[in-house]
């Protein structure tokens, strides 16, 4: 498991816990229905904005994620396609030497041949 996965079941499980500590805690208190109402509606707010605070962290945190990736998946394209290029006009120039190297045994062969006489 994965460091960031690891952090956010322990964050997740901090939440939950702590939800459900303190909904335990308001239904084991001694106080009027009315007033448990009010502290339980409290509380799931508290809960609620806070979900809301990690969900938009996450998305950020994704999106910058993604963006970084999209960054370095140009750059290494970038880099592939010039190296590629570099490769490409490298054998090319190869290529023209041993073509001209060929011609060149070529016509010594063939003056050769002249002036021996075959």
């Amino acid at each position: 498991m994965s460091r960031e996965n690891s952090s956010s079941g322990l964050l997740l499980g901090t939440i939950v816990g702590g939800a459900i500590g303190a909904v335990a805690a308001l239904l084991l208190a001694p106080k009027s229905g009315a007033e448990l109402r009010e502290d339980l509606s409290t509380k799931f707010q508290a809960v609620s904005e806070k979900t809301k605070d990690i969900a938009t962290t996450v998305g950020q945190k994704t999106k910058d994620i993604a963006t970084t990736v999209g960054q370095n998946t140009k750059e290494l394209a970038s880099s592939i396609k010039d190296e590629t290029s570099d490769l490409v006009e490298h054998a090319k120039k190869s290529n023209q030497n041993i073509m001209d190297s060929l011609s060149s045994t070529k016509e010594e062969v063939k003056d050769d041949l002249v002036s021996s006489g075959r």
